[in-house]
């Protein structure tokens, strides 16, 4: 019964891998407002991508998919981040994970068509920071902002903490 568990987690764990390096950047053009709804699937996708692949495998791609977003977060109409310095406390420490932040926001948007919400969109982005982290905790060190922000979220008290911030 364990040999079976273990073959079975052992290849759902393949199946996750292999999904998010299957991630393709799209043949893309953000010229007018209309550009960028049709790429909003792209950017989650993009987003589970980031999060679910080592931040030090596929370097070139991850440039390129880190290329995708940027421009899409510059030009998109319908998210207007309002990034607040003592919330993203994390960047010096860890730029890749600004764009993880970024990405999870815009992703909490589209999913969810909540375009407008400040508060839900930080803890989104924070939340996957959290999972990016956590995925990457082995290469990248302890960070500790995001080992506080976990702990925040532990306790049931992140989006609490966050909307005090949101409000000074």
């Amino acid at each position: 019964m364990i040999q079976k568990l273990c073959t079975i987690t052992l290849l759902l764990c393949a199946f996750v891998t292999v999904q998010a390096q299957e991630f393709e950047i799209p043949d893309y053009t953000l010229k007018k407002a209309e550009d960028y709804a049709k790429y909003e699937k792209d950017v989650v996708a993009a987003t589970k991508w980031l999060i679910q692949t080592p931040v030090n495998s596929q370097k070139n791609k991850r440039t390129m998919v880190h290329a995708f977003l940027l421009k899409w977060f510059e030009g998109t109409p319908s998210i207007t981040f309002d990034i607040n310095a003592e919330i993203v406390t994390f960047m010096e420490e860890s730029p890749e994970s600004f764009m993880i932040y970024l990405s999870g926001w815009a992703s909490y948007c589209i999913e969810n068509k909540d375009y407008k919400n400040s508060l839900q969109g930080n803890v989104q982005g924070i939340e996957s920071v959290i999972a990016f982290y956590d995925a990457n905790k082995k290469i990248t060190g302890k960070i500790k902002p995001i080992e506080r922000y976990k702990k925040l979220k532990k306790k049931g008290k992140l989006e609490a903490h966050l909307k005090s911030k949101l409000k000074s």
